[in-house]
This record gives C-alpha cells, structure tokens and sequence, in this order.
C-alpha cells in the first residue's frame, strides 16, 4: 500500500512538472482573484465627488437667450445625467459642460419690459414704452393707414408684452398689415 502512495506521488509529481507548476498556481490566484472582484462589486466603493463647471442656456422664442453657470458636485453620473434630460449638450470638455435648452416662451426679462409699438412705421419692440426709444428688435413695416384709430393708439402708447400668447397674436395680426406692393406688367 506504501508503495502505491508513493507511485501516486510521484504520477502526481509528474502530472503536475508537465503542466507547470506555475499555471497550476496561476489557476488557484485566478480563481482567488475573480471572487475578491466580486467580493469588491457587492460592496459600493466610496469616491471623491466630481466638481463640474456647468453652464445652462436658455432660448427663448423672442430670441433671448439666458445663461446661467455653476459649479456642480457630482456623485452620480446617473443622476447627473437624469437632471439634465431635456437639456442638449453644446459643448464637453474637462471640468466643463454647456447644455442648451429652447424654451417656447418669452423670456422674463420680454415679460418684464417688453412693450410693442412703431418706430418709423416698423413694428418693434421696446424696453419699456416706445416714448423711451429703447429698441430690442424690428419686425416688419406697417401700413399705416390700415390701422383702426385704437390700433393706432395702443402702438403709439405700446403694447405690454406679458405673455407668449400675446407676442403671438400681435406679430400676426400686424403681419397683415404689411404694404402690398404692385407689379406693374
């Protein structure tokens, strides 16, 4: 029986020299290796938060565009990720991110101090009244003899621009208003 061990042994011995004792070890530390990864997953590494630059533009339908720009700590991209939806990416670099975002609405600061009226027969829009002449944009001219006396009136003392439906409705009920020009043939 001893010798039987013993030529056991040595078959083992044998087997062993032939595939190398180093891949035979090799096999053990991988198989260590794989369950300390998974051991590692299971439990939640704590990192350092990242600190992100980010900046936020808004456009808005009158042409207004907001920026807003923060500094950010970020413990999950996930969660970054989610907070932004809607939100698309302009430009990424190191450290930094810029989103757009369009915004179908007028802007505050329109809201605020946005007033219609003419200024040399355009329609425009002024900070605050058109006696001010503070122009923000210009639209189109109008025919001013189509005006209605009271049409006339309220572009004279301006037309509060306080929400969108109203800057709407004023870009298009003046649009018809625009000189016709004849072709003569």
């Amino acid at each position: 029986m001893k010798q039987h061990v013993v030529l056991c042994l040595i078959s083992l011995t044998i087997f062993i020299g032939g595939l190398g004792i180093a891949n035979f070890v090799q096999a053990d530390d991988k198989e260590s290796a794989d369950k300390s990864r998974s051991e590692e997953q299971a439990v939640p590494v704590q990192k350092d938060p990242l600190q992100l630059k980010v900046t936020l533009r808004k456009h808005y339908i009158d042409g207004k565009i907001e920026e807003e720009t923060h500094t950010e700590t970020i413990w999950s991209m996930q969660d970054f990720w989610a907070y932004y939806d809607g939100w698309q990416v302009v430009n990424q670099e190191q450290g930094q991110i810029v989103f757009k975002k369009q915004v179908k609405d007028i802007s505050p600061f329109m809201k605020e101090n946005g007033y219609f009226g003419l200024y040399n027969d355009i329609l425009t829009i002024f900070e605050g009244r058109p006696d001010d002449q503070q122009v923000i944009q210009s639209f189109y001219q109008i025919d001013t003899s189509e005006l209605e006396s009271y049409q006339a009136d309220q572009l004279q003392s301006g037309i509060k621009i306080d929400s969108k439906e109203i800057y709407q409705y004023v870009l298009e009920a003046y649009r018809e208003m625009t000189p016709s020009k004849s072709v003569n043939g």
